[in-house]
C-alpha cells in the first residue's frame, strides 16, 4: 500500500501508481508521467493525492474509537465505582498507556461533584492526548 513506481517500455506506461486499502475497499489511481508532464510532477501529484486519502481515512484500528458502553462521550474517561475501605466510592478516571503501562488519573465525585470531576478527567486525558501526538505525529 502506498505509492509505486510504474515503468513499462513495452506499453509506453511510465508514472506512480497510488494504492490504499481501507476497510475493504481500495483506492487506486494511477499518474502517468505524460499526463503530469514528466515524472516529478507525476510524482508530485500521486504525494498530493496519497495525503489526501491518508487525511480523510481514519486509522484502521480500534484504538481510539468510542466503545458502545462509553458514557463519557470520550476515548479513554470512563466513570468508576467501587469500595474503597468498605465505603462506597464514585469517581471519573482518565487513563492512558504510557511507556508500555496504563497511566490513570482520578476525579472524585465527592470532592468536585459528577460534573466538575468529569470535565477533569476528560482534561487530563485531552492532555495526554496533546503531549502523545506532539512527540508522535502521523506520518505515511
Amino acid at each position: 500500500m502506498g505509492i509505486c513506481r510504474i515503468d513499462q517500455p513495452s506499453k509506453s506506461n511510465f508514472g506512480y501508481y497510488v494504492r490504499i486499502r481501507w476497510r475493504g475497499v481500495i483506492y487506486a489511481k494511477f499518474f502517468s508521467d505524460k499526463k503530469h508532464g514528466g515524472a516529478d510532477k507525476a510524482w508530485e501529484a500521486a504525494e498530493a493525492y496519497f495525503h489526501e486519502l491518508d487525511a480523510k481515512l481514519p486509522p484502521d484500528s480500534k484504538v481510539g474509537k468510542l466503545s458502545k458502553r462509553n458514557t463519557s462521550g470520550v476515548v479513554g474517561v470512563s466513570r468508576a465505582e467501587g469500595l474503597k475501605r468498605d465505603v462506597p466510592y464514585a469517581h471519573w478516571q482518565a487513563w492512558w498507556t504510557a511507556g508500555g503501562k496504563t497511566k490513570t488519573a482520578c476525579f472524585s465525585i465527592r470532592k468536585y461533584g459528577e460534573e466538575e470531576a468529569k470535565q477533569k478527567a476528560i482534561a487530563a486525558r485531552k492532555k495526554w492526548e496533546e503531549e502523545y501526538f506532539k512527540e508522535n505525529p502521523r506520518t505515511p
